[in-house]
This record gives structure tokens, sequence and C-alpha cells, in this order.
């Protein structure tokens, strides 16, 4: 029987970069990397790697050292590059929500 007490997904196709103060790397734009908890900038997805050394290969690529308490995160993206906000949930990432965000219910509050 399988345990289905654990929020990891049971089989992960991909992998998110988290970390525990800026939430969940979202992707970039212009050099700039942009964090759930930081600035979503409305994205209803984060970037997804399809393998840990592709990961952290892209991490290794920055210009700057990615912060202290980065981890990677075994996700089953909805996707090729990406997870949505609900499958980085179902991983145990934190939901993220801004008003830049589109919904279900509707276009983002702040268009």
């Amino acid at each position: 029987m399988t345990d289905i007490s654990s929020n990891a997904p049971l089989r992960a196709s991909s992998f998110l970069i988290v970390h525990p103060h800026y939430g969940v790397y979202l992707g970039s734009h212009k050099g700039r990397g942009y964090w759930s908890k930081v600035d979503a900038v409305g994205q209803p997805a984060a970037v997804t790697f399809p393998s840990r050394q592709e990961a952290l290969a892209y991490m290794a690529s920055w210009s700057v050292a990615p912060p202290p308490g980065v981890d990677l995160l075994p996700v089953d993206g909805d996707g090729p590059g990406y997870a949505t906000i609900a499958a980085c949930v179902r991983a145990g990432a934190p939901a993220w929500l801004d008003a830049f965000t589109p919904t279900a219910n509707g276009p983002a509050l702040a268009m």
C-alpha cells in the first residue's frame, strides 16, 4: 500500500529551486531572479529543471552565488520547464499569489 501522508509527489518529473526565506524560484528576466516570497510579479508557475544536475548547473551560471539555504525540491511538473502553483504546493513548497497573478476566477486584479 502507498503511503499518502507525504505531500511530496509520488513521481517527480523535475526539480524546483526553493529557499526557506525567498520561497520558490520563479525564473529570471534581464538578469534579475524572481522568488515567490519576494516579488512574484504575477507568475502563476515556477521554472523547473529536468534533473538535479541541470538545476545545479543553472545556479552555477548566476552572476551571484545562490543564497545559503537554497535547496532542490522534486515536483511533478505540469509541462516541460514549469510547475503551476498547485503543483508546487503538492510538492511541499509554499503557495504564492499577488495582485498580478491571474487565477481561474478571473484576470489579475492589478490589470
